[in-house]
């Protein structure tokens, strides 16, 4: 008969029975698989118990000390008396390997697998005791070493032993230096529970220290789900940690106590949760300040919904943190409000009870996009590392390389001041050619771009200002020359109103082949209004001012648009449809920019003072 998990809460021993009994018959319906599970859920302890060795069944025993004698490579098949759930699959027989582990599933390991939670053979799942390239010995001071196996135990509460006895912590086939030490795999019965469970080695023969790793831990289906353990050889066996990768190992050593070798009792045991996480977690629709976290539902769903965690750093909640989001009944959230060009991360989890919430899933990460830069902008290219050797290398936040082969990079090599510069260079029919940050509306026809620019290889140097139309054309608005090498040339340009929906600047470096021009504090400036514009602001009557609810707009029939700016350039409100008198109650007392749009495409700007 199978035995499958109890995931009902305990009320009684009555109702528990009956519940099992109910949940296995339709699983047995369904075709056994129980859950959409996941390795990486199993709770892991550890504890000093009695190693007790088992005169089992052998699976093989060594013959010689050479490695087609020594049980090196290979494995070997067993029929369990029970049924074994593992990672939400019942299995009725499993694979045990010379290389310390145990796989489940039609496929088995290959001969030679040694990494077998790291490993990509498609496996179903692996329980890895000492994973690496293993051996034993033959007749060595009278010891010999075999795999066995055994059930120990009555029903429902048996246990299948896998047991590894007399072998090497790592592959020899020495017989003047030999170090042994045994340990077993337990597999039990209604729980589902792993153990991994050591007995102390000595050294047979000879003294020679031996230093190793094996990983040690459980994989999935694929290596991508895994929980393992992790130690470096400065840290003592017995302190491990949760594995950080899938190839994470444990370090030991035959003679340093640290790390030293697993001590006589030791024990791992990895159990079931009663609460399985989520899966599948993604991010869809990051804007600049809100995103979309999704998941998918575990077998069988928590009763009490999910909850997430969500950070710009990418520290690990614990099962202690408290979530950002809590009582979500869906599948999916919202996370709002966040930050502009930031890399967040996201975890999930689903909620069983208030006392029972499954682990955070693993780490997602997205970024938000870049927010139209809403006022004056200044970019020094102080702070990022820059490249020399011709690489793409990287480009402020915000910024956009679109050359092709090795455009516009970061570098230090030509410096105007400080110690960084935009290093924009063309070979040939190479291009330099990056975007610049996004502008608001705003800005377009009331900025000006300045910067100063220095040819460090050849004279002469075009740059093209410009931008990107709907197509992924360049258009051209202007073009500098910079006609003397290592001379520090300062341009200033009025942006023109741009057309609908174009809000980034592009610069085009045109120079001859191996040409090169530097970039350096390049910024976004109020330009000096025009005759018209001015006139405009001189005719437009903005009253009161200060005010206290209200603010009064003359001439409102020819405004398009306005727009309230703090005094930092950020947008506070925007209002298409005008009418004479506006309602900026919410504002808070201070100073602001009221930026007009007129219907002729010129604009005017204001400062009010709300009281």
């Amino acid at each position: 008969m199978k035995h499958f998990y109890n995931f009902f809460s305990k009320r009684n021993e009555k109702a528990n029975y009956l519940n099992r009994a109910l949940f296995g018959f339709t699983v047995l319906l369904g075709g056994g698989s129980l859950v959409s599970a996941q390795v990486s859920a199993y709770n892991f302890a550890q504890s000093s118990e009695t190693y007790t060795s088992i005169t089992g069944t052998v699976l093989a025993e060594a013959t010689g000390n050479t490695s087609a004698t020594n049980l090196d490579s290979n494995f070997y098949p067993v029929t369990l008396p029970f049924g074994f759930v593992f990672n939400g699959t019942s299995y009725t027989s499993l694979n045990v390997s010379t290389n310390g582990f145990i796989t489940f599933g039609a496929t088995a390991p290959a001969t030679s697998t040694s990494s077998p939670i790291s490993g990509t053979v498609a496996y179903d799942g692996a329980v890895s005791a000492w994973g690496r390239d293993l051996s034993t010995v033959f007749d060595i001071n009278g010891t010999t070493g075999n795999i066995s196996w055994e059930t120990v135990g009555s029903a429902p509460n048996r246990e299948i032993v896998i047991q590894w006895k007399n072998f090497r912590p790592a592959y020899s086939a020495s017989t003047t230096a030999a170090y042994t030490f045994s340990f077993q795999i337990r597999l039990q019965e209604t729980s589902n529970a792993i153990k991994m469970v050591y007995n102390s080695g000595a050294f047979l023969v000879g003294s020679t220290a031996i230093a190793t790793t094996a990983q040690i831990g459980l994989r999935g289906s694929t290596n991508t789900d895994f929980n393992n353990r992790l130690n470096a050889t400065t840290l003592e066996f017995i302190n491990s940690t949760a594995g950080t990768a899938n190839s994470s190992t444990q370090a030991a050593n035959t003679t340093n106590a640290i790390p030293g070798m697993p001590p006589a009792g030791l024990t791992y045991t990895w159990s079931v949760p009663t609460c399985w996480m989520p899966s599948g977690v993604n991010v869809t629709g990051a804007t600049t300040n809100s995103a979309t976290v999704n998941w998918t539902a575990p077998s069988p769903a928590p009763a009490n919904g999910y909850e997430v965690y969500y950070s710009t750093s990418n520290t690990v909640p614990t099962a202690s943190t408290p979530a950002t989001i809590t009582g979500i009944t869906g599948l999916s959230t919202p996370l709002s409000p966040l930050q502009p060009a930031s890399n967040y991360f996201v975890w999930v989890r689903s909620v069983c009870s208030t006392s029972d919430k499954s682990n955070w899933t693993p780490l997602t990460n997205f970024t938000t996009q870049c927010d139209a830069l809403p006022g004056s902008y200044f970019e020094g290219f102080e702070g990022y590392t820059g490249v020399t050797n011709g690489n793409a290398g990287i480009l402020p936040v915000c910024w956009t390389n679109l050359g092709s082969n090795n455009g516009g990079h970061i570098s230090n090599s030509t410096t105007i001041t400080g110690s960084n510069t935009l290093y924009m260079w063309t070979s040939g029919t190479r291009i330099a050619y990056v975007a610049l940050p996004a502008m608001s509306t705003l800005q377009s026809g009331t900025y000006k771009l300045k910067f100063d620019a220095k040819a460090s290889v050849t004279a002469n140097g075009i740059l093209q200002v410009g931008y990107v139309d709907p197509s992924n054309n360049f258009v051209q608005l202007t073009t500098f020359s910079v006609t003397t090498t290592n001379t520090v040339y300062p341009f200033t340009f009025d942006i023109p109103a741009l057309p609908a929906g174009v809000t980034q600047l592009a610069l085009k470096n045109l120079g001859t082949p191996a040409n090169s021009l530097s970039i350096d504090n390049i910024s976004y400036e109020p330009r000096t209004l025009s005759t018209l514009e001015t006139a405009k602001k001189e005719a437009l009557k903005i009253y009161p001012n200060p005010f206290s609810d209200n603010i009064n707009i003359s001439d409102v029939d020819k405004v398009k648009s306005v727009i309230v700016a703090d005094v930092s350039g950020r947008i506070v409100k925007m209002i298409d449809n005008v009418s004479s008198s506006v309602n900026l109650s919410e504002l808070k007392t201070g100073l602001y920019i009221l930026n007009v749009q007129y219907k002729d495409g010129t604009k005017s700007s204001h400062k009010i003072i709300k009281k």
